[in-house]
């Protein structure tokens, strides 16, 4: 049961990088661009700050409710499912492997959506 463990970890951790990249990418689109860590690693302990401060900053961004909303969303989903991932890694349950896998959805769908509408609205 060890290695099937290991193995959704591993594909949790991967799935935390993915989203984190799409942060990165929304940060770089956003009307006042956000400049956040992009080492081939990074650390949680540099992730997390990062993470924070981009929602901190999500109302002072000049875009309406609802993308400021969607850039909030993205941060506090992908914060919590980080938070899930370490106590699974402590001490692997399920549901908080459920809770990592959910949170990221939320995250992705609501940083997507963000995504789509800085792009098609840089056009204009």
């Amino acid at each position: 049961m060890a290695e099937h463990e290991d193995e959704i970890l591993r594909l949790l951790a991967h799935s935390i990088s993915e989203t984190y990249s799409l942060l990165v990418d929304v940060c770089q689109e956003l009307p006042v661009p956000i400049t956040m860590p992009t080492d081939r690693h990074i650390p949680v302990s540099n992730a997390v700050p990062a993470i924070q401060r981009v929602a901190a900053l999500a109302a002072d961004q000049p875009m309406g409710e609802t993308q400021e909303a969607q850039l909030l969303t993205g941060c506090i989903h992908l914060l919590a499912a980080i938070d899930l991932y370490a106590l699974c890694a402590a001490r692997y349950e399920e549901t908080r492997a459920d809770g990592v896998g959910a949170n990221l959805i939320h995250s992705d769908e609501a940083l997507r959506r963000l995504l789509a509408w800085l792009l098609i609205n840089r056009l204009d």
